[in-house]
């Protein structure tokens, strides 16, 4: 048996689209990492992007948060995602670097969101 080593800074979202999954992020909604991809593109092409928040790509899927649960993983799938579509040059780098430098204004670790972080980001 063979066993990837996979690097640290690695997510389990990684690792599953790295072996070809398709990695359903909201389970009421059945969102999957597709959705939220083909999302990214369409929101981070039009002129004065907005923030790519969870509540901004659902909206844009004409989708609502059910229970919620969903939320953590999907700001992180759409962290990793702006990362992937700014390298393959799918989207307007600039629009990417902006929601980049707006999303690491919420936490720079990307795992608990600073309510008055938010707040200010929110404001702009």
């Amino acid at each position: 048996m063979v066993h990837a080593i996979t690097p640290p800074s690695a997510t389990r979202h990684d690792l599953a689209r790295s072996q070809g999954f398709i990695v359903i992020v909201c389970s009421c909604t059945v969102l999957t990492d597709r959705d939220l991809e083909a999302a990214l593109v369409e929101i981070l092409s039009q002129p004065n992007a907005p923030l790519p928040t969870p509540g901004v790509v659902f909206r844009h899927l004409s989708k609502q948060m059910q229970c919620c649960g969903c939320a953590p993983l999907t700001v992180s799938v759409i962290y990793d995602l702006v990362d992937k579509l700014e390298r393959e040059g799918r989207a307007c780098p600039c629009a990417c670097a902006t929601a980049k430098s707006r999303l690491s204004r919420l936490d720079p670790r990307r795992g608990k969101l600073d309510p008055v972080r938010i707040t200010l980001a929110a404001a702009e």
